[in-house]
């Protein structure tokens, strides 16, 4: 990196950790006159713990593997706020060369990368809505769809165009070609799903013929999901305002699912979760042969060695394990073998950019893990972003998982 370039970059971050830091003082003032005495320690040791667990795995280069991960939007706060004796974490490229962690994830601080920057818009928005969230929707859609239809379904696609790079608009352009029945977003509009963010981010989305439908995440509750209910009025109307839904026909029964709303905030919404509402809805659906869940949270960890916590409680509200289940949350694209009559699919991969994900090498539960190479110049460790396309045919369904680039990077005719 040349000096003059050198020296730019500096002087953007500077400029954005001065804009970060006065909104931040601003939010916790707010926020410490709020809440009990107990939460504010509980949320101080959170940002305690997101410092640590950054500067352990740039010394180390992975998590440690006796406690679990703390979201990286916590990772800057502490020094941000000067809480403790916190060191500030790296800011540029130039303190930190980009390092691909095991889970596919980009540990540097370029855009969209686990240390930038702007990720800590993410823990503002938090700490403004911590105590004030939007009203939860109960009027869910129930459409009845044809026995012969297309879906198309992206992940954690709400990024916008950033740079010169757009992944997310190399997606939603081969969506749009593709002229789906139905379009489903799994979640995840960034940085906070603010109701700007959403307005822009989403603005591209490419929109079903019969309609269109976009999850509930953690990026979206950050901001107490306020824009995200508005975005559904604004663009989403065939969701009435709710952010779950189903779609039927004679021989399918497809259940998008709310599994942030009731996550725990305190864990930063991480953890999928559904309320009594939404349970008492999922339990009143008509019952087909074939069952297709939709979710942002994941029902598997990343290796589908173990169940996550949303695993059962779906199960349970549905009566059955579902035939497939996609989810997005994880910024991958992953096939899972069939466990239990389950065939998982993880469509994260819409438009953050991520690496190839190591861990799961060799892993026999895993059919497909998207490990291409995306030729980018500004991100070389990158591999593709990409969709799913879905087609029903009776009981029959066709996935293919489709690159930015165009090509079927894996197929199955069931």
């Amino acid at each position: 990196m040349n000096l003059p370039h050198l020296e730019l970059e500096l002087a953007k971050i500077r400029v954005r950790l001065g804009g970060l830091k006065a909104r931040m003082e601003l939010s916790w003032k707010k926020l410490t006159s709020e809440i009990e005495p107990e939460d504010f320690q509980v949320i101080q040791r959170l940002l305690q713990r997101g410092h640590d667990q950054a500067q352990y795995v740039i010394e180390h280069g992975d998590l440690p593997a006796d406690e679990p991960a703390v979201p990286w939007e916590l990772s800057h706060g502490l020094s941000i706020l000067h809480l403790g004796n916190a060191a500030p974490l790296p800011q540029s490229e130039v303190d930190l060369p980009t390092l691909v962690l095991k889970d596919g994830s980009l540990l540097g601080c370029r855009k969209w990368e686990l240390l930038d920057l702007l990720w800590s818009e993410a823990l503002i928005k938090w700490i403004e809505n911590l105590r004030h969230h939007a009203p939860f929707g109960t009027t869910p859609a129930l459409i009845k769809m044809q026995d012969d239809v297309l879906l198309t379904i992206a992940g954690d696609w709400g990024t916008g165009p950033f740079d010169s790079h757009a992944p997310a608009v190399s997606v939603a352009r081969l969506m749009q070609l593709d002229e789906a029945d139905f379009s489903i977003h799994l979640g995840d509009v960034y940085y906070a799903g603010t109701g700007s963010q959403e307005n822009v981010d989403m603005r591209g989305w490419p929109h079903g013929k019969f309609g269109s439908f976009t999850l509930n995440s953690n990026h979206e509750m950050y901001s107490g999901a306020h824009g995200y209910f508005a975005e559904l009025k604004a663009r989403f109307p065939v969701q009435q305002g709710t952010s779950y839904f189903a779609l039927y026909n004679d021989d399918w029964l497809i259940v998008g699912l709310d599994s942030a709303y009731a996550s725990d905030a305190m864990n930063l919404y991480m953890d999928g979760a559904l309320n009594d509402a939404q349970i008492q809805w999922m339990q009143s659906l008509p019952k087909r042969k074939k069952l297709m869940v939709l979710s942002h949270h994941q029902g598997f960890d990343i290796g589908a060695k173990a169940q996550t916590p949303l695993y059962q409680p779906v199960c349970e509200a549905l009566g059955r394990v579902p035939d497939y289940w996609y989810w997005g949350h994880l910024h991958n694209g992953i096939v899972y073998a069939e466990q239990a009559g389950l065939k998982a699919r993880c469509a994260g991969h819409g438009a953050i950019p991520y690496g190839v994900t190591s861990e799961l090498d060799g892993n026999e539960r895993v059919l497909f893990s998207e490990g291409q190479n995306a030729r980018d110049a500004d991100y070389p460790e990158r591999v593709l972003n990409g969709y799913v396309k879905v087609r029903l045919s009776g009981e029959n369904i066709i996935e293919e998982f489709i690159g930015e680039d165009g090509s079927v990077r894996w197929s199955s005719h069931g």
